[in-house]
C-alpha cells in the first residue's frame, strides 16, 4: 500500500492547488493531500485530508490512478490520485493562507499550460490525462528522478482495481 493520498478538487473549470509550506516541493503548486493513517483507505484519507486542509466536505472522490516514484535510486515511493467536483463551496474564498500553504483556485489552462513550471514536475506527466475522465482510465504514473529532475516517465496499467 502506498502513504499518501492527492486530490484535484474542480469547480466551474478551476482547481483548487495550494503553493506548498514545506518540502517536499516548498513554493510549488500542487493539489491537496497528505499521508494516510493506520487502517485508513486511501479514500477515507483523501477525504479526511481534503476537510482538515480547505473545509471542503466530499462524499464521493473519484480515483484516477496512482503516481509512483523513484527519487535517486531509492525504493519506489507514490500517492492515490483523486478527483472531486463540487458545486457549493460554502464561502471558500481564495487566496487563502493555512498550515500547509497557500489555497487558490487555478484555472485548468493554467494548470496544464506546458509553460507552466510553479507546479509540482510530476504534475506535467499526469495532470491532463487524471482530469479526463471519459477517456483515460486509472493508472500507474510512473516518474525516475535524479536529484530534483524527472529522468525518465512510464505509464504502466494497475494489475487490481483500488477503491
Amino acid at each position: 500500500m502506498l502513504r499518501y493520498t492527492l486530490a484535484f478538487i474542480r469547480n466551474n473549470g478551476k482547481i483548487l492547488m495550494i503553493n506548498r509550506e514545506k518540502n517536499p516541493w516548498q513554493g510549488a503548486w500542487n493539489g491537496v493531500g497528505g499521508k494516510l493513517e493506520p487502517g485508513e483507505s486511501p479514500e477515507e484519507c483523501v477525504i479526511r485530508e481534503i476537510g482538515e486542509e480547505t473545509g471542503i466536505r466530499i462524499m464521493y472522490p473519484l480515483f484516477r490512478g496512482i503516481v509512483t516514484w523513484n527519487p535517486d535510486q531509492e525504493d519506489p515511493q507514490g500517492m492515490y490520485v483523486f478527483v472531486a467536483e463540487v458545486r457549493d463551496l460554502n464561502g471558500i474564498d481564495t487566496p487563502k493562507g493555512t498550515r500547509e500553504g497557500i489555497l487558490e483556485w487555478k484555472t485548468e489552462e493554467w494548470v496544464l499550460s506546458e509553460n507552466n513550471f510553479g507546479t509540482v514536475p510530476t504534475l506535467r506527466v499526469f495532470m491532463k490525462d487524471v482530469l479526463d475522465i471519459g477517456r483515460h482510465h486509472p493508472v500507474d504514473y510512473h516518474c525516475t528522478f535524479e536529484h530534483d529532475r524527472i529522468v525518465r516517465t512510464e505509464i504502466r496499467t494497475l494489475p487490481i482495481k483500488i477503491r
